[in-house]
């Protein structure tokens, strides 16, 4: 038993579910994991499930630690983070949609001089892109609020075991996902390829164009309104 009383096993198995279930639904992160595992192996697409997890243990943190500064920060500037987020996804989906495959034999194709350096690349947009979506750090917050965790904070050790399960459960969920994507490899040869470059860049942009666009001064309410959506 801890300090605080809870049983560290348990404390784990929470965190680990609480993360498994807010990384669940697939958004950009999930679209890049799924492209990258497909065009690029399931390496790949573990990588880029690891930037992501590390993106939501950060915000488990900031919901275990009860760091009130953080997320008032995050919600005083939500906006701003929309916007550069929505950018940065439109920018995104822009390349992968252009992106050609390149063919096995082309000498580009070949080179493994820099993997290092793709995998960094892999692990770091997805982490950022998973980072600048203010909604995650809302819904650990409420996640934790709701389980009475808002204070797991105190005991440095029963924090550090629950975001160790946040982080084990989103990656959890990632290796899934790279699972299945990994086993439909074998559907996607030549065009398959650019159709899935094109369709993974026109999801990103979408994402991004939601984005930014809700971070225009704009009544969305009244809009939706005018044009009979509502």
């Amino acid at each position: 038993m801890l300090k605080s009383g809870i049983d560290p096993i348990f404390l784990c198995l929470e965190g680990a579910a609480i993360g498994f279930l807010i990384a669940l639904p697939i958004g950009p992160a999930g679209i890049l994991c799924i492209q990258r595992a497909i065009s690029h192996g399931a390496i790949a697409g573990y990588v880029s499930g690891v930037g992501a997890a590390i993106a939501d243990a950060v915000f488990g943190g900031v919901a275990a630690f009860g760091l009130t500064y953080v997320a008032e920060f995050i919600t005083r500037n939500e906006v701003w983070i929309r916007a550069i987020g929505g950018v940065l996804l439109v920018w995104m989906g822009w390349s992968y949609y252009r992106h050609r495959p390149r063919n096995i034999g082309d000498p580009v194709a070949a080179d493994r001089a820099h993997p290092y350096v793709t995998y960094l690349h892999y692990l770091s947009s997805s982490f950022f892109i998973t980072i600048f979506n203010p909604i995650t750090v809302m819904a650990f917050g409420a996640v934790f609020a709701g389980r009475g965790l808002s204070n797991v904070g105190n005991d440095m050790v029963a924090a550090t075991i629950l975001i160790t399960g946040v982080l084990l459960g989103a990656f959890g969920w990632w290796v899934t996902l790279v699972l299945v994507s990994s086993a439909a490899r074998g559907w996607f040869v030549g065009g398959g390829l650019i159709w899935l470059n094109r369709v993974a860049g026109a999801l990103l942009g979408g994402f991004g164009l939601l984005a930014a666009g809700s971070a225009l001064p704009v009544n969305w309410t009244s809009v939706r309104a005018a044009i009979g959506w509502q």
